[in-house]
C-alpha cells in the first residue's frame, strides 16, 4: 500500500478496496466462530478463519446514533456530544470518510448511518446534501427498523418509498403497530424482495457490480437487522426450529442490587414471557442473522468475480449487542456483556490470520485502522487506536482499558473489573473472571476497588 502525490500537491491513496459490513443490535456470542452452534453464518465464520475475530471488542455506546458517531469520528461519544439517539453528529467534527474521499477513495454506503437519525428524511435516493458532508460521493441512506415501520406510508427513505412504490407500505406499517412486546415475533408481513435487509443486501450487490477499478473505494453496508422487531422472512425462519434454540440458557437474574433502571426493565420485559416465546424471538434473530450472512456471502462472490477480491479488506461488525432475554431483558442501553460486546473481524490483503483474539478493543478503533490500512494519516485528535499492529501480528494489544457511554451513565473494563458509574442511580462493580454472569454487584462492598475505577474513568475522559 502507498500514497502519491498529485500534481495539485494532493495525496492520493493507492490503498485496498475496504468494505465494511455492519449489522444492528447483533451481540458478539451469536456467530457459529463464537460457539453458537444454533445459528447458521458460513460465511461471517469464514472472515473469522481468513483472518482475526475480536472476541472481546466493546462498542462505544450501547444505543445506535452515539456508536456509529464514535465510529465515524473515531473519538470517544462525549468528546463529540453525541450520547443518544436524540443527538445530531456535529457537522464540523471530521470524519474517517472525509479523510479517505479527500485522499481519492469513492466512499458510498447503503442502509442507515444514524448521523442524523431525528430528521427522519433521508430523500427517495437517500442521497441528501448533509450526507456529501459528511464524507460520502455514492451515498443510499435509509431509516432504520423500527423507524422505517413508524415512517412506513411517508416514502422518506429509498426503502419506505420502494414500499410505497409496490403498494407494501400500509401492510408494512400496520404490521409494526400490532407488535408491541418486546419479545413479540412472527414471519414478515412482506415479501422477500421487500424486506429491508433484502433491499440493502440488493443495493449493495449492485454497487459492488458497477463500482469502478480505477479508483480504490470503501463501501459501508449497514443492513438494519437483526434488531427488533423479530420478524425474519419466512424464507430464514423457517431454517431453524424452536427447539434447537438456547433459551434454557438465558440468564436468569435476581435483580439484587441492581440499579432501579435495570429492575424496571426486567420487570417489564420479563412479563408474560415464557420459554416458547423467548425461543421464537430467537429463532427469528437467528434468521435475521443468517440473512444477512448469505449477503456476506454474496458480496465475497461478486469481488471474486471481478477480480478484486486479492485487493479488498473486509470487516463484520454491529453497533452494539442485544440482551436477548440475558437478566430478563430486551433490547440494548446496558453494560452488560450481552449489550456491550460486539461481533468484529477483519480479513483481507496484509491481513495475517490469527483467529480469535483477546485484545480490549472498541468500535471507533475502526476509524484509525481502516486510515492506516489505506496509508493515511487520522483526522484530528482521534482517541482511537490503530488496531493495524494486531491484524499484522506485530502486536497484541491495543488499550488498557475500554470505555463505554451513555447521556446518564459511563463504563469502564480493565479485563476483569466492569465498573458502571450512573447519574441517578446505585453504581454497578462486577469481576467477570470470578462472575462472569454478572449477578453480582460489588459497588456497594468493594468500595476501595470502585472508587479507584471511577477516578480512572474520570480521568480517561478528560484525557
Amino acid at each position: 500500500m502507498s500514497t502519491r502525490r498529485t500534481g495539485q500537491g494532493i495525496v492520493r491513496s493507492n490503498g485496498p478496496n475496504i468494505l465494511l459490513i455492519m449489522s444492528d443490535q447483533h451481540r458478539a456470542d451469536w456467530l457459529g466462530c463464537a460457539g453458537a452452534n444454533w445459528v447458521k453464518t458460513p460465511n461471517i465464520d469464514d472472515l473469522a478463519e481468513r483472518g482475526v475475530r475480536f472476541k472481546m471488542a466493546a462498542c462505544d455506546s450501547p444505543v445506535c446514533a452515539p456508536s456509529r458517531s464514535a465510529l465515524a469520528s473515531g473519538q470517544r461519544c462525549s468528546a463529540i456530544g453525541v450520547l443518544s439517539n436524540r443527538d445530531l453528529y456535529p457537522l464540523d467534527v471530521p470524519t474517517y470518510y472525509q479523510a479517505l474521499r479527500a485522499s481519492g477513495y469513492r466512499v458510498g454506503c447503503v442502509g442507515k448511518t444514524d448521523l442524523h437519525k431525528i430528521d427522519h428524511w433521508e430523500g427517495i435516493q437517500g442521497d441528501r446534501p448533509i450526507m456529501y458532508h459528511l464524507g460520502f460521493t455514492d451515498p443510499m441512506e435509509t431509516e432504520g427498523k423500527q423507524s422505517a415501520g413508524r415512517y412506513a406510508m411517508q416514502g422518506v427513505c429509498p426503502y419506505t418509498h420502494y414500499l410505497v412504490q409496490n403498494g407494501l407500505d400500509k401492510a408494512f406499517f400496520d404490521d409494526y403497530e400490532r407488535r408491541r412486546p418486546v419479545w413479540s415475533s412472527g414471519d414478515s408481513v412482506l415479501p422477500l424482495h421487500a424486506y429491508h435487509d433484502d433491499f440493502v443486501g440488493r443495493n449493495a450487490c449492485r454497487f459492488l457490480e458497477t463500482v469502478s477499478a480505477e479508483t480504490p473505494w470503501h463501501y459501508f453496508v449497514s443492513f438494519v437487522g437483526p434488531h427488533n422487531p423479530w420478524d425474519a422472512p419466512k424464507e430464514y425462519s423457517s431454517r431453524y426450529r424452536p427447539e434447537d434454540m438456547p433459551a434454557e440458557r438465558a440468564i436468569q437474574d435476581p435483580m439484587q442490587d441492581k440499579p432501579e433502571i435495570y429492575r424496571t426493565r426486567h420487570d417489564e420485559h420479563s412479563r408474560d414471557l415464557t420459554r416458547e416465546r423467548l425461543a421464537a424471538a430467537m429463532l427469528h434473530y437467528s434468521g435475521m442473522v443468517t440473512l444477512i450472512d448469505d449477503y456476506v456471502g454474496r458480496f465475497a462472490a461478486i469481488l471474486k468475480e471481478r477480480g478484486l477480491w486479492e485487493n479488498t479488506v473486509i470487516i463484520y461488525s454491529s453497533d452494539h449487542g442485544e440482551m436477548m432475554g440475558d437478566h430478563g431483558m430486551f433490547a440494548k442501553s446496558t453494560y452488560f456483556e450481552q449489550a456491550l460486546r460486539i461481533p468484529l473481524l477483519i480479513a483481507g490483503p496484509g491481513i495475517r490470520p490469527r483467529g480469535p483474539v483477546d485484545a480490549l478493543v472498541q468500535l471507533s478503533d475502526l476509524a484509525p485502522t481502516i486510515l492506516e490500512l489505506a496509508d493515511l494519516g487520522c483526522p484530528g485528535d482521534m482517541q482511537s487506536r490503530s488496531l493495524v499492529p494486531i491484524l499484522r501480528g506485530k502486536a497484541d494489544t491495543a488499550r488498557e482499558f475500554q470505555v463505554s457511554e451513555l447521556a446518564d451513565s459511563r463504563m469502564l473494563f480493565d479485563g476483569r473489573y466492569k465498573f458502571v458509574e450512573h447519574d441517578n442511580d446505585k453504581d454497578e462493580l462486577y469481576d467477570l473472571e470470578e462472575d462472569p454472569r454478572e449477578l453480582r454487584n460489588l459497588a456497594g462492598h468493594t468500595r476501595t476497588r470502585s472508587l479507584e475505577m471511577k477516578n480512572r474513568l474520570h480521568q480517561l475522559l478528560k484525557e
